[in-house]
């Protein structure tokens, strides 16, 4: 691994863990193990990190909010998306926490990030449409709005809410985000009990992280 790819992705875990506003640059060198000024080399300052991460978020997001298989997605298979959605925005959910301070910090983010946003929300409309079309989901047009805000709300909004109220660790942050889809959706959906309950299962014992891929940030570094 290039030293360029460790320093983003060793700034990418302690803004998660810590906050942005709590980690400087040479918070980041020292986890390294080397000195500030090779860390210069390669970035000049917060401000250079922080835009590398948001553009290795948008070229991830851009591979999962694909509608290519959309069209075609088994309404047993809609879990397992919203949690690929879940994981990729959770692997950069820094951008998430406070986010009108990150606008005011980093002014070149917030363009990306309000892109993102809006790709996510025309992608779950899409989404739900298509399931409401083919008789997969019963919603209304209405509904289907709602539902476009309560899931988006719950994927970009719960880790923060969970980190505020409880001492969930990462993995348990998503599940929670999952469970809550899961009520809003699972009831809605035109699946046998047994299906229904099939789902519930996997989600209980984790399976969902075992049969689910998010690409690596590494692949957009």
């Amino acid at each position: 691994m290039k030293t360029a790819q460790k320093i983003l992705l060793t700034a990418l875990t302690l803004f998660n863990e810590h906050g942005e506003n709590t980690v400087t640059s040479v918070d980041i060198a020292v986890e390294m193990d080397i000195s500030p000024g090779n860390l210069y080399y390669h970035f000049k300052g917060k401000d250079s990190l922080v835009s590398a991460l948001m553009k290795m978020h948008e070229q991830q997001m851009q591979k999962v909010l694909n509608r290519e298989k959309l069209d075609t997605l088994h309404a047993e298979e809609i879990m397992y998306y919203l949690y690929l959605l879940i994981d990729s925005i959770h692997v950069f959910r820094f951008f998430y926490r406070s986010p009108a301070d990150l606008a005011e910090k980093y002014p070149s983010i917030v363009r990306p990030r309000q892109h993102i946003l809006s790709s996510l929300n025309k992608q779950l409309a899409f989404l739900f449409e298509s399931l409401s079309k083919r008789g997969i989901l019963i919603a209304s047009n209405a509904d289907r709005a709602l539902l476009v805000d309560l899931i988006s709300l719950i994927i970009t909004q719960s880790c923060q809410f969970d980190e505020l109220n409880s001492h969930m660790d990462s993995t348990m942050q998503r599940y929670h985000a999952l469970s809550l889809m899961m009520v809003s959706v699972l009831p809605r959906l035109t699946l046998p009990d047994e299906q229904k309950h099939e789902l519930e299962q996997m989600l209980n014992s984790h399976d969902f992280v075992r049969n689910a891929s998010t690409p690596s940030p590494l692949d957009f570094a």
